[in-house]
């Protein structure tokens, strides 16, 4: 008897697959299991993060340009829930010092309590999990999607700072007054802000790398460039906040650690790559969705784009206003300040003495900067001025800062002046002398050169 050699099955119609359908196929049927350790890091990670990204002040640098009222709408949901508890953890457990910061309810002290309470929140979650969900294997689906909504997270709060420094905005050229004080004057934060300021080319650049990795991550090709490149970033951030003691250094460390909770599963080709180190299997097992998600794919790089041209439209229009004041400012030291006939000397912590009187126009008005001879007690006013009778009129931006103030003045020449009046009913008469601070301070007229080739005094 002859045995045909057809297959049994030759009548059953066979279902064609695509690579790309067999490649899913094989993936979602992966039935190697994650380690203990993988399955706990992922719980814990997984409410942290989001405990830090729906309740934190994370939520402010989305808003990076905006005006301030929507800023604190955006971020207002944190203080509602967090600060009451909080302050009732530090009055009965932490003791701290607390003391508000004039632009939120939170201060250094209540974050670090907040941040201790997610700590906490994210360990004992973590602990009920892991036992409520002992059996299962993997999680190969949720940490796909959730490491997808990281990527834009990371994004999102990596592209506005990026944007900011690579106008730069971020952290503007110093004021003639800051130029002024001693470097031991200085908090640590003024001395890199101002360090920032000046040195605008090398903001430019670390503003270029946070931005362009904030772009990199989004795309399945680039990620691990992106992500490589924003940890080399992310590092420099925090020894830089730690160094000068910037307020965002836990923010900092928490972008970082999405950086790594987004770089883990790269971790055997990486190794492999810098120390030749050989892995037998895979660090985590990947998930590609059997339905094609293109339309959803489409839509989020729509909104992302929308998302970055907004933050470059407003960078764009900061950096055109704050130019703008910087070429409408017109400084003027005080040479003599005389109060009753009474010639003040420049006394330290004299907030009665004026040191510096600064004019700009700021949305079409003439406003005044008096620095006086105490850091940060500046006054700021709005000027009217009356040419024809040679009068100049100070009405105060803050009304809690001193009444309207009415002064004649006097052109001796194209650089001295003064002007004359009377100030919580004393006669008052202040001697200038109008400066370039370019031409003034050292600092400003160095000139940046890469070929030198005629030696300055200047850079002696």
């Amino acid at each position: 008897m002859k045995v045909c050699s057809c297959s049994l099955n030759s009548n059953i119609p066979h279902k064609v697959l695509k690579p790309f359908q067999m490649k899913n196929n094989l993936l979602l049927n992966d039935n190697r299991q994650w380690t203990s350790w993988q399955k706990m890091g992922f719980r814990f990670f997984f409410i942290f993060f989001i405990l830090h990204e729906f309740f934190s002040d994370g939520l402010y640098i989305l808003s990076f340009g905006y005006s301030r009222e929507i800023l604190f709408r955006i971020a207002g949901l944190a203080e509602k829930i967090f600060v009451p508890p909080c302050l009732w953890l530090n009055n009965h457990i932490f003791h701290f010092n607390y003391v508000p910061e004039s632009w939120t309810t939170f201060s250094p002290s209540l974050r670090t309590i907040r941040d201790i309470v997610y700590l906490l929140t994210a360990c004992v979650g973590c602990l009920v999990w892991s036992i409520l969900d002992r059996k299962r294997t993997d999680y190969n689906r949720l940490f796909f999607w959730f490491s997808r909504c990281q990527v834009i997270v990371l994004s999102c709060f990596m592209f506005p700072y990026g944007i900011v420094k690579l106008f730069p905005v971020q952290m503007w050229s110093p004021a003639f007054s800051e130029l002024n004080r001693t470097v031991g004057e200085l908090s640590p934060y003024e001395l890199i802000w101002i360090t920032f300021g000046y040195g605008a080319p090398y903001q430019v650049f670390c503003g270029f790398f946070e931005g362009l990795g904030a772009i990199l991550i989004l795309f399945n090709r680039t990620r691990l460039a992106g992500l490589f490149m924003l940890s080399i970033v992310l590092m420099n951030v925090i020894l830089i906040n730690y160094t000068y003691q910037v307020g965002v250094l836990i923010f900092s460390i928490y972008l970082f650690l999405i950086t790594l909770f987004l770089l883990a599963p790269y971790t055997g080709p990486l190794l492999q790559f810098f120390l030749n180190v050989r892995f037998s299997k895979q660090t985590f097992i990947n998930y590609v969705p059997v339905k094609n998600f293109k339309l959803l794919k489409t839509g989020s790089f729509i909104l992302m784009g929308v998302f970055f041209l907004t933050h470059v439209y407003a960078a764009n229009a900061k950096y055109t206003k704050r130019k703008n004041l910087e070429n409408s400012k017109q400084l003027s030291l005080v040479k003599n300040y005389i109060l009753d006939n009474d010639t003040l000397k420049s006394i330290e912590n004299d907030a009665r003495c004026w040191k510096i009187w600064s004019e700009s126009i700021v949305n079409g008005k003439r406003s005044l900067t008096i620095t006086t001879m105490k850091p940060g007690a500046d006054i700021n006013y709005r000027i009217e001025q009356d040419s024809a009778k040679q009068i100049l009129t100070l009405h105060p931006a803050n009304p809690a800062d001193s009444n309207t103030l009415h002064f004649s003045y006097t052109n001796i020449d194209h650089t001295n002046w003064s002007l004359e009046g009377t100030i919580q009913h004393k006669n008052l008469k202040v001697e200038f002398r109008r400066i370039n601070p370019d031409t003034v301070l050292t600092l400003l007229k160095v000139r940046r050169d890469i070929i030198v080739f005629d030696d300055k005094p200047d850079a002696e």
